[in-house]
Order: structure tokens, then C-alpha cells, then sequence
């Protein structure tokens, strides 16, 4: 038995590590130069993004972010409550640059953070398409295109289809291996990679169903004989060939059926349990399935989507190696396993709007099939009819919708104004999107009859090359061409404006807002106004309504209900030391210092337990005196008071809009007040109330007359535009701290 020495096993293991060493830098040095090249000029456009654009996704992800930080755990939490979401990845790779500073400057570093994370893409990408191609050239163009796609403009937010995007890759990669190469290895990676990717988005827990669908299809070419034999053989080859991920399929079918049997299923999708809940096919799913892969082809130039489908295709059928089938079934399992689960979401929950930024994950597998073409030895053929019928199909069916400025949710959609400055009328773009589809087609099979192989692939790639990062530029120009969705310039820096609550008390402070209609008449604004406190301060991280009032984030955000006793004032709960409410606040005041009143927002010290200062009855939640009935302002006694005292109530009047002269009195047990509103400013209306211990006293406010003002109440945007009536408006409520002596 032939023996070594250990110096020479060293040497051995050195060599092997040099060699190693030397290959990844000439393999790799090219496509980590992509990576870092295309990382750094994003980072250099989404450094110029300084405010958020997506709500409330972005006020989500930061939250759990922040939450990370202060809590020290990596589970979700918000609110201080634990959370059912999944897609937890992306939160704790953002914690990283949340540990330090204030919200703007961390904010500015997520931006840089995106663009590296997301353009990653490009290593895994590489590796999948030289494993499929066995062409370096081939997967460097896939490299290339990957991270010049439209759909990278998503770097510029806080998101989690940033990480998604190389998590999703990375899985595939792993899966491809699985699929193509049997062993334990291998499963345990495909295992890892779509617990990697699934962390990243919920969506891709179907990775698993498409990995054993895959190595069944993969596996059924290489079995022998002919029909059920053939499948049965096919099944024994993938179990026997794949005993741990059958077994770790076995027991989650099994827990499936007994969580699904106690009707526990769809809670174990966390935020998106109802995606799988209902008819997962409704009414005019196909048109819309096909109308959701013709927009994703429409954003890709049309030709690289037919040919890299025709490749797909006619892989299944015949591959020049083991690698290219397994990738050819792979690719067509996971575009179609996709658009089917992305197609039912938008139809059922997406008011019927394509939103392909959940399922632009599907294109790096298209452009991998793009490259295989190119660098195959035969052109497809047969195979080009498929894609051509979904396309002409789905742009017989596109809406091809317009937006004022860049919808996150559909960023292929910019396009569609490119299309629209040369074909006027959406009848005429879907015949021209129709005839040019099958128009690129002709004239590539006439091409690839007429040109030598190399020069027509060097042709094609050229012009991808050119055309998508053109379109990536075009997306990013349309993200800065109007005002972002918070009514702002998103390359203006205002977080020094909307970070005071942080720079007043600190960011380990906890703080509780109280939403409201701030902002007279816009619903908006208001919500817009309390979206910004929390968003761009981290001592912001509790919320209290009034049950059913202002609930303007999802459900996902945890809520603290708040009920006072009538009669003492006293609160249900108390949430934080601090909390924020705003000047024009007319249902309640709590008691407690104010430390701050900035922005027409008083930060109050309150006192604890939590109590009001005065309660309102009888009035529309906004502030408005319902017609026919008098509103009633409660002002409860001090905390300790121990005799009768004169406190002084300001009150802040006006009429509605249009409305010169309204008339209207105010009574208390020691002032009667009559005046009259107008539609322009607020009047102003000083009374005495003598407040006995350990009681309350009421104001009474009223007006004979009652008008419709234009907007309803802003509840939700549904209740807000329906028209109702009402007299006149408290714009302000205010109990002085002083007290004017004993009554």
C-alpha cells in the first residue's frame, strides 16, 4: 500500500489550492469587474435618492430593520410585537447600516447597500450560464444583461426584491446542480438555496415543488422504455437518486395535509397567507397569465425572449449535454411555476394590474437560454412558434398602461410611453407589438439562413447589449422625472426636516404617534404626514388609535387601541413614555409635558398612566359639528387636584369652505361665547371652565346651520370622497397649563 509523507501531502494540498486560486482569478476576475462596475454606477444613481417612494413597503422593511437593531433579536418584530413574515433576509441585512446614526444618513447608506446587493446577481448568473453553456463568453454576456435589465431601478428603494433578485439565482443555481448532478451534496444545497431564497420572498417557497418537478422531468429522458413504465422508472431513478430531498418532500406533504386538514395552512405563508387561500385560477387567468409574460418580453426587446424560449423548448426534446436539458426543464418549470402563482396573485389581489416586478426573477433564466442559442450549434426552429403564440397572444390582451411617473409595481410599464410617442391609440400598439413580434422572428430565421453562425450571434448579443442598459437608463430617468410618491424630489435631502422627534430626544426613545387628519381637506397629505414620522424616526416605533379611525397601515403593523373612562379620563394602556399628536387633534389630549411642538406636532411627555386632558363627544372624528347636534368637550380635573380651579379652554373655529359668515356658540359653566366662522381662517375663542376635583366639566359647542364641505371623512380614501354635511370646524383645542385660582 503506497504511503505519503506529510510534507508531501502539504505540498500536494498547496499546489492544489494555487492552482485553484489562479483559476477562480482568471474565471472569475472578469465577472466580479461586471459586478463591481455595474454596482458602482447604480450606487451612483441611488445615492441621489433621498426619500422613500414605496409605501408602506419601505416604512415595512425598515421597521424590522430597526427592530433588529434596538431589540437585538433577528426575528420580525413591529411595534414591539412578533410578526408572522417570512421575508426576513432582506430586514437583517439592512440592520447593518441601521446600527448608527440617524434615519436620513442610514437611509443614504441602504441606497449604497441596494446597488451592490442587487447587482450581485451577476455572479450566480455567471455560473448558471457557463454550467448550461460551457461558453465563458456566452456567460459573461449573461452576467452582463442580468444587472442592465429594467427592473434594477427597484434598487433605489427599500425592498426586498434587492436581495431577492441574487437569492433567487443562487437558488437556481443550486437546483440546476441537484437536477443535473445527483448527490447528497448537491440536495442539501438545492435545500439550502431555497430556504435562502424563500427567507428573501415568500413566493419562492415553490422552489421546492419545481425542484422535485424538474428532476422527475430531467429523469424521465434518461429512463428507459415507453409510457407508465417509462414514469415509473423515472420516479424509482429520482428517489433513488434523491433520498433526502424525497424524504424532506414526504414530510412536508405530510404537514401540509394535516396544517391544511386544520385549516392552518395559509398561515404558515406569514403576511401572504391569503395568496393561498380561494380559487387560485379566477375568471380570464389565461389571457392574463399571457399577458403577463408578453409584458416581461416587451421589457427584454421581444427577440431575446423568443429565442431564449425556443431554446428552452426545444431542450427538452433534444440537448447537446445532461446540463442542458436539466437546465432546459429546470428553466420551463420555474418561468411557467411562476408566471401561473404571480398571474393568480395580480388578478386576485393586484386589481388586475400586471405587476411584473414579481416576476422579473424569470428573466436571467430567459437570458441563459438566450446564450444557449447563441453559442448552440443549431438555431431553433420549430420551437420559435411557441413563444410567438404566447406573445402575439398576450399583446392582444395588454392593457399597456401609463403612469404619471415610474410605477414600482410594473417598471416595465415605462416603456409603454416610449411606445405611445410612436403609435397613438392602445388598439394600434397591440397590432404593432402583434406584427413586430413575428416580423423580429421571420427576420431572424431568414438571417440565421443567410449569415454565418458567429457573426449572427455576435450581432445579437451586441445589440441585447446595447438596448437593455439603454432601457435601464430610460427607467431610472422616469424615476427622477417628476416628484416621488411622497409629493417630493427624490434628489432633495428634507430628512433633516422630518427627523426633529430623533434629534429632539434620541433614537433609543420610545415614542407612540397618534394619526390624523392634520391636513384640512387632503386624505393624502395627512396619511403622507404621518407616514414621514415614522418613517424618518427610529424612536417612532409604537401606533394608537381610536378603534376604526385613521388605520392607515396594514395589518401588518400592530395597533394599540386606546378607550378612556368618561368619567376619570384614564386610559386603557399605556404605550410608550412619549407621544405624538397633532395641533388640530379634536377627539383627545393626553396629559403630560410637551417637550416639542414642531411642525404643528406636539411630542408630549405624558404622565403615567396614560389619561386625557379633555375628550370630545358628538362631533364627525375629524373635528366637524354634525348637523342638529351639539359637541361636547370634557375637561377632566388635574392629576392631584384637590378644590375647584379655573382652567382656560381655547378653541379654534371656522366655517366651510365658500362660507363668509357662520354662526355658532361655545358654553361652558363660566363663559357663554357667541361668534361667527368663517371659510378662510380660524376664530379664536377663549373660555373659563371650572373644573371640580376629581371630576370633569363640559363645553358645549354648537351652530344652527349645516352645509356639505366638500369631502367626507378621512377614514379611508373610499369614505373620504363621499360627500357629507356639516356645520362648523374645531381646528384647535387647547387647555392651558395655567389655572386662574379656586371656583
Amino acid at each position: 500500500m503506497e504511503t505519503t509523507t506529510l510534507p508531501a501531502r502539504l505540498g500536494r494540498a498547496r499546489r492544489a489550492l494555487r492552482a485553484v486560486l489562479s483559476g477562480l482569478v482568471l474565471l472569475e476576475l472578469p465577472v466580479v469587474a461586471i459586478w463591481i462596475g455595474a454596482a458602482v454606477g447604480v450606487a451612483a444613481v441611488t445615492a441621489h435618492v433621498f426619500d422613500w417612494f414605496v409605501m408602506t413597503d419601505e416604512l415595512l422593511y425598515e421597521r424590522l430593520a430597526i427592530s433588529v437593531v434596538h431589540m437585538h433579536s433577528p426575528l420580525p418584530h413591529i411595534h414591539g410585537q412578533l410578526i408572522p413574515n417570512v421575508s426576513q433576509l432582506y430586514p437583517l441585512l439592512l440592520a447593518t447600516v441601521y446600527r448608527h446614526g440617524l434615519v436620513p444618513s442610514s437611509l443614504h447608506a441602504a441606497h449604497h447597500l441596494n446597488a451592490y446587493v442587487m447587482t450581485s446577481a451577476a455572479v450566480p448568473a455567471f455560473l448558471l450560464a457557463r454550467a448550461v453553456t460551457h461558453r465563458r463568453l456566452a456567460a459573461y454576456l449573461v452576467a452582463l444583461l442580468t444587472v442592465c435589465v429594467p427592473w434594477i431601478v427597484l434598487s433605489s428603494f427599500l425592498l426586498t426584491e434587492v436581495v431577492a433578485y441574487p437569492a433567487f439565482l443562487w437558488a437556481m443555481l443550486a437546483l440546476h446542480q441537484a437536477t443535473a448532478s445527483p448527490r447528497l451534496r448537491n440536495d442539501v444545497l438545492a435545500l439550502a438555496g431555497i430556504a435562502l431564497a424563500t427567507l428573501a420572498r415568500t413566493q419562492f417557497s415553490i422552489l421546492i415543488v419545481v425542484l422535485a418537478a424538474a428532476i422527475v422531468g430531467h429523469e424521465l429522458s434518461l429512463a428507459e422504455g415507453r409510457g407508465r413504465a417509462r414514469l415509473t422508472s423515472a420516479l424509482r431513478r429520482s428517489i433513488s437518486g434523491h433520498r433526502l430531498l424525497a424524504g424532506v418532500c414526504a414530510v412536508l406533504a405530510v404537514a401540509a395535509t394535516v396544517l391544511a386538514a386544520a385549516g392552518r395552512f395559509s398561515s404558515t405563508f406569514g403576511t401572504y397567507s391569503q395568496a393561498v387561500e380561494g380559487n387560485p385560477f379566477p375568471r380570464h387567468f389565461v389571457p392574463f397569465l399571457a399577458e403577463h409574460l408578453a409584458t416581461i418580453a416587451f421589457a427584454l426587446g421581444v427577440l431575446p425572449f423568443v429565442i431564449g424560449v425556443a431554446w428552452l423548448v426545444a431542450g427538452l426534446v433534444r440537448s447537446s449535454t445532461p446540463e442542458q436539458h436539466a437546465f432546459a426543464v429546470l428553466a420551463t418549470i420555474t418561468v411557467a411555476a411562476l408566471a401561473i402563482e404571480v398571474t393568480s396573485f395580480d388578478l386576485r389581489f393586484g386589481s388586475g394590474l400586471v405587476r411584473d416586478r414579481y416576476l422579473f426573477y424569470i428573466v436571467p433564466l430567459i437570458l441563459v437560454g438566450f446564450a444557449g442559442a447563441l453559442s448552440d450549434r443549431r438555431w431553433p426552429r420549430w420551437s420559435l412558434l411557441v413563444p410567438c403564440a404566447i406573445l402575439a397572444y398576450g399583446f392582444s390582451q395588454a392593457a399597456l398602461p401609463q403612469f404619471q411617473k415610474l410605477n414600482v409595481d410594473t417598471p416595465a410599464a415605462v416603456l409603454d410611453d416610449v411606445l405611445f410617442d410612436v403609435v397613438h391609440g392602445r388598439h394600434a400598439a397591440r397590432i404593432v407589438l402583434i406584427v413586430g413580434t413575428l416580423l423580429l422572428t421571420a427576420i431572424f430565421v431568414q438571417a440565421s439562413l443567410l449569415l454565418r453562425r458567429a457573426y449572427l450571434a455576435a450581432l445579437l448579443g451586441v445589440l441585447v447589449a446595447l438596448l437593455l442598459p439603454s432601457e435601464t437608463g430610460y427607467a431610472f430617468a422616469r424615476l427622477f422625472a417628476v416628484n416621488g410618491t411622497s409629493g417630493r424630489p427624490l434628489s432633495v435631502d428634507q430628512g433633516v426636516v422630518f427627523d426633529w422627534v430623533d434629534r429632539t430626544i434620541g433614537t433609543n426613545a420610545q415614542v407612540a404617534m397618534v394619526p390624523s387628519p392634520s391636513i384640512l381637506a387632503d386624505y393624502w397629505a395627512s396619511v403622507g404626514f404621518w407616514w414621514d414620522l415614522e418613517f424618518w424616526n427610529e424612536s417612532v416605533d409604537r401606533a394608537v388609535y381610536l378603534p376604526g379611525q385613521y388605520l392607515w397601515t396594514p395589518s401588518t403593523f400592530p395597533k394599540s387601541f386606546l378607550r378612556f373612562d368618561p368619567r376619570t379620563g384614564v386610559a386603557n394602556v399605556t404605550v410608550a413614555p412619549y407621544a405624538l399628536e397633532a395641533e388640530t387633534e379634536t377627539r383627545f389630549r393626553l396629559d403630560g409635558h410637551v417637550a416639542s411642538d414642531t411642525r404643528a406636532t406636539m411630542l408630549i411627555h405624558t404622565t403615567r398612566p396614560w389619561r386625557a386632558d379633555w375628550l370630545t363627544f358628538g362631533l364627525y372624528d375629524d373635528g366637524w359639528t354634525k348637523p342638529g347636534v351639539t359637541g361636547t368637550i370634557r375637561v377632566f380635573s388635574a392629576p392631584g387636584q384637590q378644590h375647584a380651579e379655573i382652567r382656560y379652554l381655547t378653541l379654534g373655529v371656522r366655517a366651510p369652505f365658500g362660507v363668509t359668515g357662520r354662526a355658532f356658540s361655545a358654553r361652558s359653566n363660566r363663559t357663554v361665547v357667541h361668534s361667527a366662522a368663517n371659510g378662510v381662517d380660524r376664530v379664536l375663542s377663549l373660555l373659563k371652565v371650572c373644573v371640580p376635583p376629581h371630576g370633569y366639566s363640559d363645553v358645549h359647542v354648537s351652530t344652527p346651520a349645516a352645509t356639505p364641505i366638500g369631502y367626507g371623512q378621512p377614514i379611508t380614501a373610499a369614505s373620504f370622497f363621499r360627500q357629507r354635511t356639516a356645520g362648523v370646524l374645531l381646528t384647535e383645542i387647547a387647555l392651558a397649563d395655567e389655572v386662574g385660582g379656586a371656583c
